[in-house]
Formats: structure tokens, sequence, C-alpha cells
């Protein structure tokens, strides 16, 4: 099916503040039954005051809510910017047709049984495509709940969720109905408020790639969330946002994208009738786009609460402020692990605080004021901590002891939030009790002054690192991808002069050398004395590996031996891959045998690419060796990448410990690595023809990098 983010994207994107503020809505399909949903999508309009004119649309109706009705959309005498469609599906392509002569350019189509209940679903949702794109209509979903925009302006909530979305700051897509009303329950029993919410249904036309770049440039958004169940196009989405989060007006994107099971993928397919990209793979792309992936719909918001209400901390310092030792060891544990710094006060503000605090208090951090900690401890403790400026993010814990008056001790701690935001320290609270009425009184407390409460102290420590985590993909520099002095007239006479889509190791080791890696030294033998004479203008110890157009894993098949230390080994190892080869892999072509210096010194990594059509070129980094199919240890980049791309690459992999130096291995020149990646980012960029390439091992030493093993794929 043809996507409009690559047929059409200029008409998409300039009909979206249309579909966001229009000045005027058709529902077509209006009903007067309570029950269905355009009834329900009528009355939200109603409800949240809408700016604009509203036309309901039904032949058999005089008037609904209140509202003149009309039989149908070319009945209305005035203009309609905005169609939204809540009608049998059968009889959506004559509405759209009806809108086309109408000249309504954009529509949100609520109606389902479309592309996800199959075969003929898809052939309906393909026929409305067309009718769209014939008329110059843009349109939402089919398959989903509806849009909102909260601005006063605008004031539209063109959806049938049962609760009111809260104005605010944080927009949210969602490309599942259920998920979307989930999520805005939660947001209204928690005081979460929105700017825009955006269902996204099928995405048979817009989708969440078109809604960034719309939010990228809305002031009222501080927060984007968003539930995926498959990407549209996961390297737009990456571009997206990658602009999104960085730089002064960054804005975080939160993402929960679901399908990590097979089961989930299953439910996916049925669910929307798209296919859900490689999961694991996923990841590593959002983080190369700045996005932060969560688990629920609950991390989702409880995070967007601390992003949407709190400044964005400067640094990654955190302080621990609390009154029971337990909860605070749990914080400090987990925000270390998710790269928080839980560093010790100094001297001079440790002295404050001891001004002031009994001896029982422990002032390192965290700063514990022990079970009987009042008002006064919590007062004194705060001030010094925040006016001493070493913490970049503060959070305060109170648990109920018999003498914690815990609302006074709240109210307490919203007096400090305007100074604490005034120096820019992200402040949030977890003030753990479940008593009756108690939770609700403090909670309604601290957010008078926008300070996130979470009763689990765990949530807390989730929501400020997350708001560090989020610091530092903003602070990233823009970089471009690096290029190098290559020779690309090699690289172009090998491709075409190929006679087989597997390139041998001797046309591999041309054109990796033709891009600027150093190779192991080595001769292609097509004779037993050529292979003595490469064994002697080499040097011992060798390796010796079949050179054949049928043999991709050479190891498998008994086509690689190693550890040759003479001219007699060498020839008896000839003789056995020109024996067992075709043992193993009957009909297998044998050009020859590749003989090349044995390397061992240095981690063994393994470099790799793999076109796929939706991505491009995906870049792999990793451990080496022939173990890497089962430990995994691998990162995973789109081409072309930057060099901080690439080291990022190799710090996200468990192998980087090793590059440091690790018992006899020395550490390897880091910088050789990084320029490795950029070098075969540069290569795949350069010649997309090449659908493969796996360089394993590569050995990484203290004087750079050294490919032992290649194949290439076209």
């Amino acid at each position: 099916m043809a996507n409009l983010l690559t047929d059409q994207p200029t008409q998409a994107t300039a009909l979206l503040p249309t579909l966001f503020q229009p000045k005027s809505i058709a529902i077509i399909g209006a009903s007067r039954d309570e029950s269905s949903v355009s009834f329900g999508v009528l009355k939200n309009l109603l409800l949240g005051n809408f700016k604009g004119r509203l036309y309901p649309v039904n032949p058999r109706a005089d008037s609904i809510l209140g509202l003149k009705a009309y039989g149908s959309v070319l009945d209305i005498e005035d203009e309609v910017q905005l169609a939204l469609i809540a009608v049998p599906r059968e009889i959506v392509p004559q509405i759209l047709e009806e809108c086309g002569e109408k000249n309504i350019e954009a529509a949100v189509i609520i109606t389902a049984g479309f592309r996800e209940i199959g075969k003929k679903g898809r052939e309906l949702e393909e026929e409305v495509i067309r009718i769209a794109r014939r008329h110059g209509i843009t349109f939402l979903g089919p398959n989903c709940l509806g849009i909102i925009n909260a601005a006063p302006e605008v004031q539209m909530n063109a959806t049938f969720a049962r609760r009111e979305a809260g104005r605010g700051n944080v927009s949210f897509l969602s490309q599942s109905g259920a998920v979307g009303v989930y999520g805005l329950e939660y947001a209204a029993e928690n005081g979460i408020g929105f700017s825009k919410f955006v269902s996204l249904g099928n995405k048979a036309m817009l989708n969440e790639n078109h809604i960034l770049e719309l939010l990228a440039g809305d002031d009222a958004t501080k927060v984007v969330l968003a539930y995926l169940e498959n990407l549209a196009s996961p390297r737009a989405f990456i571009d997206a946002a990658a602009r999104i989060t960085r730089g002064e007006k960054a804005k975080p994107i939160l993402v929960i994208k679901s399908g990590r099971s097979e089961s989930g993928k299953r439910a996916v397919a049925s669910h929307t009738g798209a296919l859900s990209q490689r999961d694991d793979v996923l990841s590593f792309l959002f983080r190369q786009g700045g996005a932060i992936r969560v688990g629920s719909i609950e991390e989702l918001f409880s995070q967007a609460l601390c992003l949407s209400e709190q400044p964005i901390p400067s640094g990654s310092r955190m302080v621990i402020l609390t009154n029971a030792g337990g909860p605070a060891i749990m914080a400090a544990d987990e925000a270390e692990r998710r790269g928080a710094q839980i560093p010790e006060l100094s001297e001079g503000l440790k002295n404050k605080l001891k001004e002031k605090l009994p001896e029982t208090v422990s002032v390192r951090n965290p700063v514990d004021l022990v079970g009987d900690a009042g008002t006064g401890r919590y007062e004194h403790a705060l001030k010094n901590i925040i006016d001493s400026g070493e913490a970049d993010v503060l959070l305060v814990i109170c648990t109920p002891q018999m003498m914690t008056d815990m609302e006074e001790i709240a109210s307490m701690v919203a007096r400090f939030a305007d100074t604490a935001r005034e120096k820019g320290i992200t402040l949030a609270t977890s003030f753990a009790t479940f008593e009756e009425g108690v939770m609700e009184k403090m909670t309604r407390i601290l957010r008078t002054k926008k300070i996130p409460n979470y009763p689990f102290v765990e949530n807390a420590v989730q929501a400020c690192t997350t708001a560090i985590r989020f610091t530092r993909l903003s602070q990233r520099a823009r970089s471009e991808p690096v290029t190098f002095e290559v020779d690309k007239r090699t690289v172009e006479d090998e491709i075409r002069n190929a006679r087989d889509s597997f390139l041998k190791g001797p046309e591999s080791y041309r054109i990796l050398e033709a891009y600027g890696f150093e190779t192991a030294r080595h001769r292609f033998a097509r004779s037993k004395e050529e292979a003595l004479e490469a064994g002697r203008s080499i040097g011992y110890p060798l390796a010796a590996s079949v050179v054949s157009p049928d043999v991709i894993h050479k190891s498998d098949t008994g086509g690689v031996i190693l550890d040759i230390d003479d001219e007699r080994e060498l020839a008896r190892a000839y003789d056995r891959i020109l024996s067992i080869v075709p043992e193993r892999v009957p009909g297998a072509r044998i050009e020859g045998v590749f003989i090349q210096e044995l390397v061992t010194e240095g981690a063994e990594l393994i470099f790799g690419a793999q076109h796929n059509e939706q991505l491009g070129h995906l870049l792999m980094f990793g451990l080496g060796g022939k173990y890497v199919e089962v430990l995994k240890d691998v990162s995973f980049r789109l081409a072309p990448i930057s060099r901080e791309d690439a080291a990022e690459m190799i710090r996200e992999v468990k192998v980087f410990e090793m590059l440091k130096g690790f018992r006899d291995i020395p550490a390897a020149d880091m910088e050789a690595v990084i320029e490795g990646l950029l070098r075969l980012s540069q290569l795949v960029t350069d010649f997309p023809e090449i659908r493969e390439i796996d360089l394993n091992p590569v050995f990484a030493g203290r004087h750079g990098i050294k490919v032992v093993d290649a194949r290439i794929l076209l």
C-alpha cells in the first residue's frame, strides 16, 4: 500500500493545521442514539465548548443535541473545514466523494472494519485512499478514537472518550483507540493535562511522523507520548525524533512500542494489519533518534508527570532526602543503575546541615533525617540543599511514622517549589501512605505547586532518572555523518565484475582496502605450490580458508584451518580443505584457498550491515567470533552514522569493557574502532547494492583494527 509520507508529504503537512484548528466541523453519521459513537463525539465537542461551528449530518434527523441536522454534507450552505466520519464502513467511500465535492480538505475516519479485519477490509481501505487523493483530502484513521486540541482558541474534543481531557502541555499519539482511552482516563485521574491527543488508527494516510513534524513546532507541547504497534517509516520517525529531542527547544519523546513477543506480534498483525519491526533493533533505533522507550502506560504517564511539570535538570546529580533508610537505599541503588549520580555532599553543606540536626542524622547522600523527623528537620535540610547548588534533581521521601505529620511536611515542601524551579532543580516526592484521604490531600497540596508525588519510590526514581536521561539526549551535538577519502572506482569495478552475488575473500578484501580498512596480510592460492609460496611471503603462523561462491559459512563446512606453523602443516591444510569441503557441500565450486596471517592480538569484534527495505542499511557492532549469534552482544544504528553514533554503539555492548583492556587482551585503539564503523557506514551508503556485509572477526588491538574475515552479498 502506498504511503502518503513518501508520496505526498507536502500536502499532508500543509493540511495538519486544518485538522487541528478547524473553524467548522461536519459530524457525518451523527446520531440521536446516546449509546452511539457519533453521539459521543458530538456531545464531547459541545461539552468542550468547541470554538467553531458544528454541523451534524444525518438524513433521518432534523436536529441532534439542539443543533440543526443536515441530510448530506452537500446540504450545508457554509464552508466545512473538517469532516468527522462515523458511518457504516461500506458507505465511507461515498461519503468521501461527497466531502471532495464539498471541497473539504481534512477528515477523521472513526469507522472501523478496514485493513485490521483482513483482505476485504484492506481493499476497502485502498479505495478510500484513492478517493481521498483524487480529491486532495488528508485524513486520519480509519479505525480511530478521534482527535483533541485543548488550545483555548480551539477547545476541540473530537473523540468518543468518556473522560474529559484537561488542558496541559502533554501531547499523546496512540495507534490503539483503547490504549488512548486508558491514557486519557489515567491522565484525568492523576491531573495530567493535554495539548493534543491523536488516535492514529490504521494510519492509512496520516501517521506518527506527520504528527511529530507538527508537534516539533507546537509551543503548547512540552512532552510527547506515543503508543505504537508498528512504525510507518522507521527512518522518518528517527529523523523526526532526533530533531525534536535536541537543542534549546528540545522536547522529550516517550514511547511504548508493543509487539515484543511472538504472540504480541501476532496480536499487532490482527489488530492493525501491520507487520511489526524487529523489536531488538527498534530499541537501538529509538536511542539513535533520542526517543525514550518505556514498558507500560503507567510508566508513560507517571514519567510524563515529572517532565511536564518540573524543569529539565541541567545535570545528573541527584540528592535524596528521607526519613527512612530502606526506601532511600532502594532509591539510590535504582537511580545509579539508571544513570544518575548520587554524589556525596560537600563538607561545607554537611556542616550546614549538622547545625540544626541531631547526631543520629546521616548527612552524606541520601540524607537520612531518621524516623522521628518533623517538619523542622525537613525544612532545614531542604533549604540548605536547594541553596547549595549541589543538586540537579531532588527527591524527597516521607514515610508515615507515629510522630510524622505528612500533610504539614507536604505543605512545607510545596513552599520550596518556586525556589527550586528558579534554580532549575527537578523536585519530586514520594510520600508513601495509603491511609484513606491522606494521600489525596497530600497529592492535592503538592499538585498546586506542580510537584509530582509517587506513592512508590521506584516510580519516583524512574521519573527523575528519565528527566536526567533526557537532559543528556537534548545536549547531544548535531553532528553530520563523517566521510573519508576513498577509492570508489575500485569498488565499482569489483561490483560490476562480480560473477556471483556472494563476494569471496579476495574480492571482499579489495573492497575493504579501497575504503581504508587494514586487512590481515593475505594471498589467494589456486594450487598447493601457490599456497606454499604465500606462506613463505607472509610468514607463519597462518590461517587457511576455502574460496567458493557456494560456501558462505566456511567454518561450518571444515573450510577454515587455523594455527598453521610451517610448510608441512600448510600443505596438509590445503589438501584437507580441498577434500572435506566437497564432502560437506556437494557440488561446491572451489576456486582455491585463501592464505593469511594468523591474527590473535586484541578483542574479537564484528562489524556488519544489512539492507532493509523499510530502513535502508542497518549497521551492527559487537562481540565477534563464532559465538556472535548465541551471545548476541550487539548494537545497531541506521547508516549513515555520525562519530557520536559510532561511539554510542561501542558503549552499548558488554564487550566495551573488554576494549578498555582485560587480562591478556590489551586496551584497544578506540578511535580506530570508531573510524572502522564510520568507514563501513560510508561504504554501504555509497553502494546501496550491498545487501549484506559481515566483517567477523575484526581484531581491535593497541594500534588499530584488522579485518580477518569478510563476506559481502550483493
